[in-house]
């Protein structure tokens, strides 16, 4: 139900973002990118992984021993990998599966991680979403949808303080989450019952980080690191097409990307990735339609390859078939959903 979800999210995207575009036009457009920006773009946006790597480790310490940069990494890429060859972003189960198989975490407590994770990557990108609305380079009353920009944000922040007090709710009032998921779990098959319950505690293992301030404080410093080195993907993407933007409009095409891709999507967030960057460069920025189509086509690509290869590769070192990955994967996501 959710990859079919997906497909057709990923399908209604790529119609609205592509309606009335002449297919000849954006594709002589990439013809004439500039080759080494858009490598540039691609290999920013592909490092980005290593900059995720090291505050895994911060997100990681509390849950069990050290895990070493290169188990990070690999499992990373192969969670890429996973999400561009399947749908319903099956990599986000995929890469905890996989570290558990480098190091000696579990599982569950990884994917924990990983929610915990996505909570800082929000707070970090409203952060940059309100930096570049009180910047001067921002187009003042700028509309998406026939709304101001300063209602979505509000939305967004209401939705992130609630995200935030629901993790602070599981992490000091654990038990009633353990509770209420055994009385769930028992309305449950008997052996899928015990494997909903078994692996709830170990999943909010992951978000302990929480009760240690100084060390959450700097992995949401990394978040932020991360967040304006791939703003600064999107600015050589600009490069490239020579799109006369700079860092604000890079920056607010993150934040709007990062929120449309949050939604469902087909495999390799096809249509969605388009609609994001079609959202805040042509309708808030003013860029024509067709070199931001161009664009948004090129970067997917630029970023596209490398994370996948480099997942296939990592992968095939540890022995794993795509295909076994993706069944496990989608029945840790239905154990853990």
């Amino acid at each position: 139900m959710t990859a079919a979800l997906g497909v057709i999210v990923s399908a209604v995207m790529l119609w609205w973002a592509f309606r009335g575009a002449d297919l000849a036009v954006i594709a002589h457009q990439i013809s004439a990118a500039k080759p080494a920006w858009l490598v540039l773009a691609g290999s920013l946006s592909t490092t980005g992984g290593l900059i995720r790597a090291v505050r895994w480790r911060l997100l990681l310490e509390p849950v069990g021993p050290p895990t070493s940069f290169r188990a990070r990494w690999a499992a990373l890429n192969i969670g890429f990998m996973v999400t561009n060859l399947f749908p319903a972003r099956l990599g986000e189960v995929a890469r905890p599966l996989a570290l558990s198989r480098m190091a000696p975490v579990s599982a569950a407590a990884a994917l924990g991680t990983v929610v915990l994770e996505r909570v800082l990557d929000a707070f970090a990108l409203l952060a940059l979403l309100l930096v570049t609305l009180l910047s001067p380079a921002f187009p003042l009353g700028a509309m998406v949808f026939g709304r101001r920009i300063g209602d979505t944000v509000f939305a967004v922040v209401l939705g992130a303080m609630v995200v935030l007090a629901l993790v602070v709710f599981a992490v000091f009032r654990p038990e009633r989450i353990v509770r209420g998921v055994e009385i769930l779990a028992a309305r449950l098959p008997e052996r899928a019952g015990k494997r909903v319950a078994g692996s709830v505690e170990p999943f909010l293992s992951g978000l302990r980080l929480v009760r240690h301030p100084a060390t959450l404080l700097r992995a949401l410093a990394w978040s932020l690191v991360l967040w304006l080195w791939m703003a600064s993907a999107f600015w050589a993407a600009f490069r490239a097409f020579d799109i006369d933007l700079g860092m604000t409009a890079a920056m607010f095409t993150e934040c709007v990307l990062s929120l449309v891709l949050a939604l469902p999507a087909g495999p390799g967030f096809i249509g969605t990735m388009q609609a994001g960057v079609m959202l805040s460069l042509h309708d808030v920025f003013g860029v024509p339609a067709a070199s931001t189509l161009a664009l948004s086509v090129a970067y997917h690509i630029a970023g596209f390859i490398p994370v996948t290869a480099l997942g296939l590769y990592y992968a095939w070192r540890l022995g794993l078939r795509v295909a076994s990955l993706r069944r496990e994967a989608a029945g840790g996501m239905k154990r853990f959903s």
